[in-house]
């Protein structure tokens, strides 16, 4: 008899575990309580466009999403932004990033884009940052530990702090660098220095942009593997809730959609305060941080000539949103299929349910791509929320007799984490 497999939630995790687990022959069966497919990859519709409800980018540190891209038959499809360094917006201050950095450290501090930003004197003291003694580094030190001790206190906010608190939505006081990469600690240790590190780690990224996209939207990816998925036989249920799961007589026996469903195998592919509300043996996350997206669409010829470039972060409180991104100067096909219109999304923390976050969106578009924006240039404008933007990754993703923890379960985010993820678990 086949091994039955239970998949509790359809974004890309959850989708790439039941096509793992249908490969090798099991009879694989996905629930999603949303109303479709894709979790943060999944699409939004605004005036007859088709846009990105979430992810819009994948990281390119690894080929496991191009991969998977070719897998589908999107090989043809996947495509660079434009370049253009990302800005910053400080209380006092505007000023692209320097180009010549990883994660914000600066590989090469007496440029004179990095002096820009600086000054010369903090520029100085990074750049000798290679000649002093890296003494321990504990496995649980934090990103803005490390950079103010080696770097100086510039380098680590004017530099660091927006790039990591733009990704991973908290303040790199509170992110340890095995947040980042578990094998990060290690690497850093086998570098000898931040700087050092930083160039090994420019040196084995692939050659050309940081991110990619695909042409129409990432939205493609998860419609196009939930569409695979579903040929080879998997059966997915959408607008169904996991409502409780326990282990009974060696089985799983989920609660879902007034029925009972009995595996052999529990995926959950959820955020981790649900997948603890399913399996209560699991341990207790950390407090959940929820990200929202606005996505606005604007008819504003001030924006035209891309004053702010591709994307802009900001710091020190000078808007409610910590990061903007002008999407159709961003993307090329994006800005053909807008006829003219812009298409900006600005990404917040959440401070308290139901806040009215969209209230803020255009103002904090204008002050951060510095130009006038009135009511009269807002067509159409949408607000999706996503829990679980930081999860901690978990020691364990088998940590219980028959269950898996994939995707933010697992304490993974991104696509680029996700799919690396799974390529390992993947038979060959």
């Amino acid at each position: 008899m086949a091994e039955r497999v239970l998949v509790v939630g359809a974004g890309t995790a959850g989708l790439l575990a039941a096509r793992r687990h249908s490969r090798r022959g099991a009879v694989v069966s996905v629930v999603e309580s949303a109303g479709g497919w894709g979790g943060r990859v999944s699409p939004l519709t605004l005036l007859g466009m088709t846009l990105d409800a979430g992810a819009e980018s994948f990281a390119t540190r690894t080929d496991a999403v191009a991969a998977l891209a070719r897998e589908l038959g999107l090989a043809g499809d996947v495509v660079a932004p434009t370049r253009a360094p990302a800005w910053v917006v400080a209380p006092d201050r505007e000023y692209p990033l320097p180009t010549t950095g990883w994660l914000g450290i600066p590989t090469r501090p007496l440029l004179p884009d990095v002096r820009r930003v600086i000054g010369w004197s903090a520029a100085a003291e990074a750049s000798l940052e290679r000649s002093r003694p890296l003494g321990e580094v504990r496995d649980d030190a934090t990103v803005g530990s490390l950079v103010r001790a080696r770097l100086g206190h510039a380098v680590a906010e004017l530099l660091v702090a927006p790039v990591l608190q733009g990704v991973y939505s908290r303040p790199i006081d509170e992110l340890t660098l095995a947040a980042i990469d578990p094998t990060l600690p290690q690497q850093l240790r086998d570098a000898g220095s931040l700087i050092a590190l930083a160039e090994r780690r420019r040196r084995l990224a692939p050659a050309g942009s940081a991110v990619l996209g695909i042409r129409g939207g990432m939205w493609r990816l998860t419609e196009a593997l939930a569409a695979e998925v579903r040929g080879a036989g998997v059966l997915l249920v959408a607008g169904t809730r996991a409502a409780t799961a326990e282990r009974v007589d060696g089985a799983w026996r989920v609660h879902a959609g007034g029925g009972t469903l009995v595996a052999d195998t529990l995926v959950l592919a959820v955020p981790q305060a649900e997948a603890r509300r399913l399996v209560p043996a699991l341990p207790e996350p950390p407090a959940e941080r929820r990200v929202a997206l606005a996505t606005l669409v604007l008819e504003a010829p001030g924006l035209d000539a891309a004053p702010r470039g591709t994307g802009v972060l900001a710091i020190g409180h000078v808007t409610r949103a910590k990061a903007l991104t002008h999407s159709t100067a961003k993307w090329p096909w994006l800005r053909e299929a807008a006829g003219g219109r812009h298409i900006v999304r600005l990404s917040y923390a959440v401070r308290e349910p139901g806040e009215d976050l969209l209230a803020h969106a255009l103002p904090d578009a204008a002050r951060l791509l510095g130009v006038d924006l009135a009511p009269s240039h807002l067509v159409a404008s949408s607000l999706v929320e996503w829990p679980d933007a930081a999860p901690a990754r978990v020691a364990n993703r088998r940590p219980l007799e028959g269950l898996e923890l994939v995707g933010s379960a697992a304490g993974l985010s991104g696509l680029a984490a996700i799919a690396g993820a799974e390529a390992v678990d993947s038979p060959a």
